[in-house]
């Protein structure tokens, strides 16, 4: 099923598009049916999860276009958001991309805290299990309410994001931490085979009374993990170096030197033929960029879509946004 074909926009911000999915509807509406009597507090948690949910997305989105990729969507359904962003498939930016969505979670959670800790003078209620679900505090308590349901809710969001389960955010993570040393096609296959187990674990939990919504997320991860380990089977995804620069520099600096050091200058990938020298540095990339473009559009005609790995196809996708953008701004310069 196409998601974004069962979806609606509500929005746009940032030049990202916020769309909704019908079952996030449908949830909702079960949600708010099924407690009748307290309807008015749940609405109101439900909007606090989608705004927060939806900024959880929107940190990846622009993390993204903070390495150099781009997002343009945003998806909200029944398992939380999907953030269609697109980072060079290199460990770092796809690293940066993944991590600063819980990022926003662990900023809130301090935010939060420090409040909490500030009005009551104690750490009584800052409580560091996020697996014990959420008490609900009464409203009339005011401020000192929302503030204690907002830190329960982004630090259950932040612990639950960061399970080594494909494709959340922690198995996503553990893949590019792994991808340097393993190779990215070694890194997914790692990553996939823990987060099948993790999966089975979740289901397990979630049959224990654990909830539906575990069980659920449980088989959708193990159908990706799945899905994902197939696409290596065939070769779907495999270890190329796309773009103008390599995360690992060819003099291969120490450990510490690589992760630690103030700043990072990333080796350039000279193009077979150098461009000219009165060429700005975007016109260069652009023009390596335009060269692959033949090289794999060539590939498409030759031996059909189908050949493509994973890299090529994301490549295709970015080079072809980029060069509509292009062609839309020599045509309003006209």
């Amino acid at each position: 099923m196409d998601l974004l074909n069962a979806s609606f926009r509500v929005g746009r911000l940032l030049g990202i598009e916020i769309r909704v999915h019908i079952l996030f509807v449908i949830w909702i509406a079960f949600r708010l049916l099924s407690d009748r009597e307290g309807w008015v507090q749940e609405a109101w948690f439900l909007g606090m999860l989608f705004g927060i949910v939806l900024i959880h997305e929107f940190g990846h989105c622009l993390g993204a276009r903070s390495v150099g990729g781009d997002a343009r969507t945003i998806l909200m359904w029944p398992l939380g958001g999907l953030a269609f962003a697109h980072a060079p498939m290199r460990p770092w930016p796809q690293f940066v991309t993944v991590a600063c969505g819980p990022l926003v979670n662990l900023v809130f959670c301090l935010v939060s805290g420090a409040y909490l800790v500030a009005v009551t003078g104690s750490f009584e209620l800052v409580l560091l299990n996020p697996f014990r679900g959420i008490f609900v505090a009464p409203l009339e308590l005011g401020l000192l309410a929302y503030a204690w349901i907002f830190y329960q809710v982004n630090l259950m969001l932040l612990a639950f994001n960061l399970l080594p389960i494909y494709p959340l955010d922690g198995g996503q993570l553990f893949q590019t931490i792994l991808w340097p040393f393993a190779g990215l096609q070694r890194a997914m296959y790692i990553a996939c085979q823990v987060g099948i187990i993790g999966c089975i674990l979740l289901g397990l939990w979630g049959l224990q009374g654990g909830g539906g919504m575990l069980i659920f997320i449980a088989i959708f991860g193990g159908f990706t993990c799945y899905q994902r380990l197939q696409m290596l089977r065939f070769g779907m995804i495999v270890d190329e170096r796309i773009g103008t620069y390599d995360w690992v520099r060819r003099d291969r600096p120490s450990l510490w030197k690589r992760w630690f050091s103030r700043r990072r200058r990333p080796r350039v990938i000279e193009p077979e033929t150098p461009p000219p020298a009165a060429w700005s540095a975007e016109e260069a990339d652009w023009a390596r960029t335009e060269a692959e473009l033949d090289r794999i559009l060539q590939k498409v005609h030759d031996k059909g879509i189908q050949s493509l790995s994973y890299v090529e196809q994301q490549t295709l996708e970015r080079a072809t946004r980029e060069r509509q953008r292009r062609e839309l701004e020599r045509y309003n310069r006209q």
